[in-house]
């Protein structure tokens, strides 16, 4: 990994506002105490420091599904569930069982509120 990759990259995510589809393959980076949102042709949707983000688990997916709080605004985010569910973690993430439970632990090692 070079310095201009981002730490940590989730791939193939859903990313929703609401009801609202907006990324069917969209990535996750989180890289240098921030979380990056993009769209599936790697736009960008949002982003910000790891401290300021409230992340938790949504319940009736099994967890597979997190709701962020970012800038205000709330995304829905399915690591991996846009195919094939691929996720990037060059560091110790403490054995997570999902994508999901890693993208939370990243955040709350970052300082954000992760329950």
């Amino acid at each position: 990994m070079t310095n201009t990759e981002p730490e940590y990259v989730f791939d193939q995510v859903q990313i929703g506002k609401g009801l609202k589809p907006l990324a069917q393959h969209g990535f996750v980076l989180v890289d240098r105490g921030t979380l990056t949102l993009l769209g599936s042709d790697r736009q960008h949707i949002d982003g910000g420091p790891l401290n300021q983000i409230a992340a938790k688990k949504v319940k009736f997916t099994g967890g597979k599904t997190v709701s962020l709080t970012l800038n205000g605004t709330k995304y829905n985010v399915s690591p991996g569930w846009g195919a094939r569910g691929v996720f990037v973690l060059p560091g110790d993430t403490g054995h997570v069982k999902t994508a999901a439970e890693a993208l939370l632990r990243l955040i709350a090692l970052g300082g954000g509120q992760a329950g």
